[in-house]
């Protein structure tokens, strides 16, 4: 995991967003961590398995390996608060018992439908029926990530579940239920990587004010 802030006051477990929007994120979670950081705020953000410095293969992972991923980090940071992000926020539920921050949820159904729309983007072979062996046994690449079937029906299937003392974080041009809405750019929808110093100072003065 890569931790900033302090030993003291809380402690922020940071669950990233998944595949791409992970990467085009990135920069916003290393602003929003060392933000926090100046607000005596801990942040941890674990590689899941098959991202980032993680030995195993994308290709290996399940996503009860991402579940358990996300419970032992928690207990790892010893965490008194949770930040779900995006694709995030539907591994959050495995962790209950403290504060849920969610900025942005977003269904599994939704991440799939955009991973094969930016494989048909560059591959125009892939329509039809080669869309849907994307659920067959076996394995598959999209958006540049190899993914087993069985993952795919999984992230498929994700749907955002309850989890204790829940607050949602949304863009002002999002649509769906929330809490709070701050302004900013969707980075997620970049074609490139960027941050936003703007948007990383309202997210972390959402999040500390809520998880004093």
């Amino acid at each position: 995991m890569m931790s900033f802030g302090p030993e003291g006051g809380p402690r922020l477990l940071i669950i990233p967003p998944l595949f791409e929007e992970l990467n085009r994120t990135r920069k916003l979670l290393s602003d929003l961590m060392r933000t926090l950081a100046g607000s005596d705020v801990a942040t941890h953000l674990p590689d899941l398995p098959g991202t980032g410095e993680s030995e195993t293969l994308l290709s290996d992972v399940s996503w009860s390996d991402w579940r358990h991923a996300v419970r032992d980090a928690a207990q790892e940071a010893d965490a008194t608060a949770i930040l779900a992000v995006r694709g995030g926020c539907l591994l959050d539920d495995t962790v209950q018992g403290i504060r849920h921050i969610r900025f942005s949820p977003v269904a599994g159904k939704r991440l799939i439908r955009d991973l094969i729309r930016a494989r048909s983007l560059t591959d125009p072979d892939f329509d039809g029926d080669a869309q849907k062996s994307v659920f067959d046994e076996g394995s598959t690449n999209l958006g540049g990530y190899p993914i087993a079937a069985d993952m795919a029906r999984a992230v498929r299937d994700a749907e955002l579940k309850s989890a204790d003392d829940t607050i949602t974080i949304r863009l002002e041009s999002e649509h769906g239920d929330a809490d709070v809405t701050i302004e900013g750019t969707p980075l997620w929808r970049r074609a490139e990587p960027s941050g936003s110093p703007e948007l990383a100072t309202r997210l972390a003065d959402a999040i500390a004010d809520r998880i004093r």
